[in-house]
């Protein structure tokens, strides 16, 4: 790749000096160098994407370089549907503000050269927003905040590496904002540009720390791995009515359960709001074990108290619908979900505990937080006592290359050999 001066921050890629990944699918490889170049000032101005012309100039830059540092804004506290509401781009030393809720078509910049290598901060969110509104997953990415997991670090939000590594303390006033108003206000928007601008520069002394102490890979098959993980889109659930806490409900509750959970998201979705604005989960639990205990009549006096915002026909329709639960027959409830099956075959109990003794000791010498080496499902599959092949207990467990390799000092520690 070529080699630029011209990048703002320290992070650039080439072609004589990398650092290759064997991945678990493919053999594929890619190279990234950390090269030291002097510091230089930088630019908090932004140009805000909302014309044509604007649009064009940002394709142009994007051209030009060979990454880009990137973040969205998303809003899910206001809205019904979660929507993607801005996109912030900094390549080169220029930072850009792009609108995907304009009338702009802004999928050409997703062909650009820059952005097939993006630099982001907790890469998992953005990059399944893009996926699911565009189609789009980058050819690579580095993820600064799983860099700074797999060096150990206390704090891992952008503002505290900001401050740590620049002394440079970032506002936090517009984390929970409302990012569907039209036009931003002035300070969203200078709020927004800092969530890139140090990107660069922060992945450049990430790398630096990742190289120094050999976990370059671990982080490059981790950043893989995210960019795999994007691409699934969850199927949706048959029955999202069944929430946290209703499984032990007998059929009459999850009956008026079900009547009130659809009551929420028809209101929720007329009035442009969350779900859990109109009656949060807990309080939807408490409504319906209030409602039964009554059953078949249906006592108001009885509810817990219901928020303000449940007041004049939104209240009328609420009593309607529990009312109308009320009549269901008894033979179109809901069933209980039978109790699961059990599973064929069982961890090993001792082999569990130790595992997980083994992986919090490894991980202490480390500096890591000890889910990075296994998480309790993994440990859960590890043992299982169907192979005393350890490399397919490990496929099994979906362990990455790097967690493998520990994996296999951390047995020949314990037991002297990485087989069983």
């Amino acid at each position: 790749m070529r080699t630029s001066t011209n990048y703002r921050g320290k992070l650039v890629f080439t072609s004589k000096q990398c650092f290759s990944l064997l991945t678990l699918k493919k053999r594929e490889r890619f190279s990234i160098l950390f090269s030291r170049f002097n510091k230089v000032e930088l630019n908090l101005n932004y140009t805000m994407v909302d014309s044509p012309e604007t649009l064009r100039q940002l394709l142009d830059c994007l051209e030009l370089y060979d990454m880009a540092a990137l973040d969205t804004e998303a809003d899910s506290m206001y809205h019904y549907k979660t929507r993607l509401c801005l996109i912030q781009i900094t390549v080169g030393d220029s930072n850009w503000l792009l609108d995907p809720l304009s009338d702009l078509d802004i999928s050409e910049i997703f062909k650009t050269k820059a952005m097939q290598i993006l630099l982001l901060h907790g890469a998992d969110y953005d990059l399944r927003l893009l996926f699911q509104k565009y189609g789009f997953v980058p050819r690579l990415v580095f993820d600064t905040m799983m860099a700074a997991k797999l060096l150990g670090k206390e704090h891992l939000g952008l503002s505290s590496l900001v401050e740590e590594y620049f002394g440079i303390t970032l506002k936090k006033d517009n984390q929970k904002a409302d990012w569907t108003i039209r036009p931003l206000p002035e300070d969203m928007k200078d709020y927004a540009v800092h969530d890139t601008i140090y990107l660069h520069e922060l992945a450049a002394k990430l790398g630096e720390e990742l190289i120094a102490c050999g976990r370059m890979l671990w982080h490059a098959e981790i950043c893989l791995q995210l960019v795999e993980h994007a691409k699934k889109i969850p199927l949706p659930k048959e029955e999202p009515w069944k929430i946290t806490g209703s499984k032990h409900l007998p059929p009459r509750s999850l009956n008026l359960l079900r009547a009130l959970f659809n009551w929420r998201e028809q209101e929720a979705e007329k009035l442009d709001k969350p779900p859990y604005k109109i009656l949060p989960p807990d309080l939807m639990l408490a409504i319906v074990r209030a409602a039964s205990s009554t059953f078949p009549e249906l006592d108001l006096s009885r509810l817990p108290r219901l928020p303000r915002r449940l007041s004049g026909e939104i209240l009328d329709s609420f009593e309607h619908t529990l009312q109308e639960a009320m009549k269901v027959p008894v033979e179109e409830w809901p069933k209980k979900d039978p109790r699961p099956e059990p599973p064929s075959v069982v961890p090993d109990a001792d082999l569990l505990l130790a595992l997980k003794c083994w992986r919090d000791k490894k991980a202490e010498q480390l500096n890591i937080d000890a889910a990075m080496l296994g998480n309790r499902t993994q440990l859960i599959t590890l043992s299982l006592p169907v192979e005393n092949d350890w490399s397919k207990r490990y496929n099994e467990a979906g362990l990455m290359a790097w967690q493998q390799t520990i994996w296999n000092e951390i047995l020949k520690e314990n037991i002297g050999d990485s087989t069983l």
